[in-house]
């Protein structure tokens, strides 16, 4: 699936289309969302910024905080890989030993990432996203648990409006979780 399709996605989901921002409605995306998010040059002209593999143990990351006035929030996209260089070069998903290159291995700053999304043989790499609210850690589909929602109702609507722009993919609609 490649970008263009992700930005179709984005567009059926958007305020536009679906005529109702409701909680409901939200709540209801992001309880058939899988998590993953195709990564374009739109996540950082959406301010989120890259952060170089720390080591070993914690690779690559793109990171975008945000406040609700009483609490702070991030999306941080995780674990990013293209499945279509994963078959290309026979990678260890396709049952055989070589990995595919990682187009980011080089980047250190927000702007080489922007420079390697923006260039013209880069294809929309598939990347997890991870929610943090305060201190505590959520998948996706978490913060649409009617007791979060409850608990914590301007959170959830600031996360799932993020969430929403971002273009967070419907299970059946991605290319690692779908069908």
């Amino acid at each position: 699936m490649g970008a263009e399709e992700n930005r179709d996605i984005v567009a059926r989901i958007g305020r536009a289309d679906t005529g109702s921002t409701s909680t409901g409605a939200l709540a209801a995306h992001l309880a058939r969302a899988c998590g993953h998010v195709l990564v374009d040059a739109r996540v950082i002209r959406q301010g989120y910024r890259f952060h170089a593999e720390l080591g070993d143990e914690i690779p690559a990351f793109f990171n975008r905080r945000f406040s609700t006035g009483s609490t702070n929030l991030a999306v941080t996209l995780q674990a990013g890989f293209d499945p279509d260089a994963e078959v290309a070069a026979r990678g260890p998903f396709t049952g055989h030993d070589n990995w595919a290159v990682d187009p980011f291995s080089g980047c250190r700053s927000t702007a080489d990432a922007q420079r390697v999304v923006e260039a013209d043989d880069y294809h929309a790499s598939i990347w997890l996203a991870r929610i943090t609210v305060g201190m505590q850690m959520f998948d996706v589909h978490e913060v649409a648990d009617p007791l979060f929602i409850a608990r914590q109702p301007n959170e959830f609507r600031a996360i799932a409006e993020e969430l929403v722009s971002l273009g967070v993919l419907q299970s059946h609609a991605c290319h690692v979780c779908g069908d």
